[in-house]
């Protein structure tokens, strides 16, 4: 569905009333498999009442026809990467759980390191698992005809951060901000696949904010550390004073 409505995001549905139209938004379940939800475009209506969609960054359509009792609502809006959190909840619940827990269980001494390590492994675990951050989609391959043995792909950039799309000898696309689609194009392999290497790609300013970010939970640790040591140091004089104020 990207870019319209790429990975990760949230998609508002309202309850299905009146006539479906060729090109809204819809959710619903694919015939006889309730366990899954797809959100996809109508792409034809045919005159029996069967529905036919398709997903917008799809070249093909589904190899299904729906009816209506298996619509569960239609597109109003989308909301751009708020769906990854929700995607998350689940394994961060686990984890407050997990942390809730234990806690009471250690030392007094160690909760804070305890508590710092287990927000760190809430943020990582989910990045790690999800992907949310930088994940290249390709869309459609199709052969080269000004090089011979080449492919080119189109992709479509469905992470948070801009990434750049490599083809080992081939060509690059720079700086391919979220939900930007690019033509990549390159030799393939010995299998007769375009190999694509991914990486993130920030000017100047974003490494700058980015390495703030990453260094503020040290900094605000060192900060800690120095006030703490301030007031030792402190109360040692005011005790040394009293002891030499003469009576």
């Amino acid at each position: 569905m990207c870019p319209a409505v790429c990975v990760g995001s949230l998609v508002a549905d309202r309850p299905l009333q009146g006539a479906l139209h060729v090109g809204e938004l819809i959710t619903f379940h694919p015939p006889n498999v309730y366990s899954e939800t797809y959100t996809h475009q109508v792409s034809k209506i045919f005159a029996n009442g069967m529905i036919q969609t398709r997903g917008i960054g799809n070249p093909t359509h589904d190899p299904w026809l729906i009816t209506r009792s298996e619509i569960v609502g239609v597109g109003v809006f989308s909301v751009w990467g708020i769906g990854w959190i929700f995607k998350a909840l689940p394994m961060l619940a686990v984890g407050v759980l997990l942390w809730v827990l234990a806690r009471p269980l250690l030392a007094q001494k160690t909760r804070r390191a305890w508590d710092r390590g287990w927000m760190t492994v809430l943020a990582v675990v989910p990045l790690w698992m999800l992907h949310p951050l930088m994940l290249a989609v390709v869309k459609s391959s199709a052969p080269d005809r000004s090089h011979p043995n080449w492919q080119r792909d189109t992709v479509v950039n469905t992470g948070i951060l801009p990434i750049s799309v490599r083809a080992p000898g081939g060509q690059v696309a720079d700086h391919l901000s979220t939900t930007g689609v690019a033509h990549v194009a390159g030799p393939t392999n010995s299998s007769g696949y375009l190999v694509l290497h991914e990486t993130v790609s920030l000017y100047w300013w974003g490494w700058t904010l980015l390495a703030l970010v990453v260094a503020a939970p040290l900094a605000g640790y060192l900060w800690h550390i120095w006030r703490g040591n301030e007031a030792v140091d402190l109360s040692g004089k005011a005790e040394l004073g009293a002891a030499l104020v003469p009576i």
